[in-house]
């Protein structure tokens, strides 16, 4: 590359890269430069600037005050005629050699900063030939004293010039001329960012198919999926029979099947907000189950609820005491979707709902969740002392839609509940679309309320009047009962002998067919069988009727005459009835036609759906009445026949046809029936088991023996096995108790192969005596409290009753 020269500085129109700017002047200059030869005397000293490597465009010098057009070329003390031939900075310093010594050093003509100093000693100005003068716009003669200026240099190029003057001081350092062209490039101004390192992994875009390509309706339909798996994981390993009380009762399988699923489904929501909005999105959350989860605390519930209210439908509760009103009055109002129109409350979307065990509520809390679900259409407040009359009069004008209401065993409210319910139907001139009513415990009850409850509730089905002290046996005669006029509804009319009344009284009675499947009576002690009598004709679709604690005033003739007009009866609860005899067996007996007499009926007889039977402490039921209904009842699946005259070989006999009959869970109670004897008992040992065990974790306390897990404890029968007969007798519960003190046996020994407290693996049937009294505990008294004993802890015998 061919630096440039003073002496290649024209002033004509020639355009030059490197020491000129323009092709041509409009003003011409006044004086013509004249070179001078290196031999004058009168020539100043030659000052010569070293080239730099690198390659740049001319820059305007911040230390130059004028332009370098203005000063004259023949006033730059130059050697303008050097030799052309050098091209680069190693030809420069070789020609240096061959110079004179004569050559004056630049030591005098550099700054303090480093600067070349250029003086012209006359007045003359570049002109147009400078490179500097598009910068410029005034390219005129300057005055003399204008024409001083500096010429930056770096610093590396500083030091080469004074290392080459230390060498030879009478040589002149020779140039070609720049014209204040400045050496830095424009790109060492620009930041560029440093060098990546080789060895820095390549960060590449992660990609997240589920998110970005996934629609959210599938999304959705694969977190659903997930519970579904864990339910079917479950159901697998209970079907293959891998799922044992051993694995159930352990901490790590304390949620199993659905609840496990939800749990993981919960854990999920942690991953991210979208995963979070796609969690708790209420597709997944129609129906909130708490009651397996009894401890969720309160923020947990708040979660589900926030983001997904609008969505729910059914919401249950049961169980949790801690639930305050506060806590309520968040839930309710997250559970509620905004007014369609600004007059309008908000309202839940709640279906069903079950708070039955949250004691901590306040009468203001329910009410306000009354208020704001009109399409409820379930609920149960078993046991609340919220619930009053102002309860049920909102039920009434808020929730027609209302199918069940189990609102037992509140202290708080009595007849006129009812009362209120029945008069909103009236007010608004339509029935109840109640189809299960449980009130037991409820007080005050009279036959002008039960008359216009059997008016108001035409599709009632299932009916709980338990513990009811005030129920007499005219209350259910007017439940039924209806004028002759009332041919609308669907009714019956019999005769004063089909009531149970005077034979001789020729009047007629109009009864109401009622769709009843389910009437419990039980404990109602004002009731006599009369109340049955009074039920007959009017419940052909019973199934299950419970009159448990009635006592001697339980008599057959209206036990038969109601049983006769109920084929489909399939469980009946006599429990204390003592004045019955085997005239009610033989009504549930029923006879053995041929095959072709079953295919011509066209209802079933009584006693052929029948699968359980309750007649303990029918002291006056024979043992071959027992039999005989063993025999011909195909479908009878526990029989509860304790303190009766049942022998040991009725009961083998129970044993032996419910396992040619393939029954699943099946029992027979033989408690204090003194026929049956332990020599029965250990005949069918091998059919029986003491208990009706099952794999959950709320069972480990029970300590079900399973023969899954393995044992080997030699004594006992598995309690957990489906097919065998639960007996339940004095000696088989001897039976429970031998286990139990296998089982202490075998971890007292393992403790001592193992020198150890505990056992090598754990052991969750066991219960350590944290309350026993030690020898070295002040004092050596047992404390007092959830550690107490129970009678069975204290030396193992039996002292106080034992409830099977």
């Amino acid at each position: 590359m061919n630096w440039p020269t003073p002496s290649s500085v024209s002033t004509g129109a020639d355009p030059s890269s490197y020491a000129s700017s323009y092709a041509c002047n409009a003003e011409p200059t006044n004086q013509e430069s004249q070179p001078s030869t290196a031999t004058s005397p009168s020539a100043s000293a030659i000052l010569t600037r070293v080239p730099s490597r690198r390659r740049s465009l001319s820059n305007l010098s911040i230390y130059s005050s004028r332009s370098p057009g203005a000063c004259s070329v023949s006033g730059m003390k130059m050697k303008l005629d050097a030799p052309k031939g050098a091209s680069n900075l190693a030809r420069k310093l070789l020609a240096k050699k061959r110079g004179e010594a004569s050559t004056p050093s630049t030591d005098g003509l550099l700054d303090e900063s480093g600067l070349l100093a250029l003086d012209t000693p006359g007045g003359e100005d570049f002109g147009a030939g400078g490179c500097f003068a598009p910068w410029r716009s005034d390219n005129k003669f300057r005055p003399k004293s204008a024409i001083e200026c500096t010429l930056p240099i770096l610093s590396y190029e500083t030091a080469i010039a004074k290392g080459l003057d230390s060498r030879a001081n009478s040589r002149t350092l020779r140039t070609q001329g720049r014209t204040y062209s400045c050496p830095i490039s424009p790109l060492d101004i620009i930041l560029f960012p440093p060098a990546p390192d080789v060895f820095t992994p390549i960060q590449l875009p992660v990609r997240r198919p589920f998110d970005e390509c996934l629609p959210r309706e599938i999304k959705l339909q694969i977190f659903k999926s997930l519970v579904m798996a864990h339910e079917q994981a479950h159901q697998k390993l209970v079907t293959d029979g891998k799922w044992t009380a051993l694995k159930a009762s352990s901490s790590r399988n304390r949620w199993a099947g659905k609840e496990k699923g939800v749990r993981e489904l919960v854990k999920l929501s942690r991953v991210s907000k979208s995963w979070k909005s796609l969690v708790f999105d209420g597709q997944l959350w129609s129906d909130l189950a708490l009651s397996v989860f009894p401890r969720l605390p309160l923020p947990a519930v708040t979660t589900v609820v926030s983001e997904s209210g609008a969505f729910l439908n059914s919401i249950d509760l049961k169980g949790h005491t801690l639930l305050s009103p506060e806590s309520l009055f968040k839930l309710n109002h997250a559970l509620c979707i905004p007014p369609a129109l600004p007059d309008n409350r908000a309202v839940t979307q709640l279906k069903t709902i079950n708070l039955q065990g949250c004691t901590a509520l306040t009468t203001r809390s329910l009410h306000d969740l009354i208020i704001r679900s009109p399409l409820l259409e379930s609920l149960s407040l078993k046991g609340l002392g919220t619930v009053t009359i102002t309860t049920c009069e909102l039920l009434s004008a808020h929730c027609i839609n209302l199918t069940s209401l189990n609102i037992s065993k509140c202290p708080n409210v009595d007849a006129g509940g009812l009362r209120t319910l029945v008069a909103g139907t009236v007010t608004r001139k339509e029935p109840l679309r109640l189809k299960e009513l449980r009130i037991s415990g409820l007080k005050h009850i009279t036959d002008d309320l039960m008359a216009a409850l059997g008016r108001v509730t035409p599709y009632l089905e299932v009916l709980d009047l338990s513990y009811t002290r005030d129920l007499h046996n005219s209350a259910i005669d007017a439940f039924v009962s209806c004028s002759l006029e009332d041919v609308d509804i669907d009714s019956v009319v019999l005769s004063s002998r089909d009531i149970g009344r005077d034979p001789g009284d020729v009047n007629k009675y109009r009864r109401r067919l009622t769709r009843l499947r389910h009437i419990s009576l039980s404990y109602c002690l004002l009731l006599t069988d009369i109340a049955c009598t009074n039920l007959s004709h009017c419940v052909p679709r019973l199934e299950i009727f419970e009159m448990a604690g009635i006592g001697a005033h339980l008599k057959d003739e209206g036990l038969i005459r109601m049983l006769d007009t109920t084929p489909y009866i399939r469980k009946l609860d006599l429990e204390d009835a003592m004045d019955i005899s085997d005239a009610v067996l033989r009504t549930l007996t029923p006879m053995n036609d041929p095959v072709s007499h079953r295919k011509q009926r066209d209802t079933p007889q009584v006693g052929q759906a029948l699968e359980h039977l309750v007649i303990s402490y029918a002291i006056n039921v024979s043992n071959e009445a027992l039999l005989g209904l063993i025999h011909n009842c195909p479908k009878l699946r526990v029989l509860e026949a304790d303190s009766t005259h049942m022998t040991g070989s009725t009961m083998k006999e129970f044993v032996r046809v419910s396992r040619s009959r393939r029954i699943s869970n099946a029992g027979v109670v033989a408690i204090d029936c003194r026929s049956v004897s332990e020599t029965s008992v250990n005949d069918v040992s091998s059919l029986t088991r003491p208990r009706a065990g099952w794999r959950a974790h709320e069972a480990k306390k029970l300590a079900y023996l399973d023969a899954r897990d393995e044992e080997d404890l030699g004594v006992g029968q598995d309690e957990c096995d489906g097919e065998r007969v639960v007996l339940k007798t004095f000696y088989s519960w001897e039976t429970v108790d031998a286990v139990r003190s296998a089982r202490d046996k075998k971890r007292k020994a393992t403790r001592r192969a193992m020198n150890s407290f505990g056992s090598g693996s754990e052991d969750y049937f066991s219960t350590r005596p944290s309350g026993r009294a030690r020898w070295w505990s002040p004092g050596g008294r047992l404390r007092s409290g959830n550690n107490s004993p129970s009678l069975l802890d204290i030396n193992n015998d039996r002292d106080g009753c034992t409830i099977m």
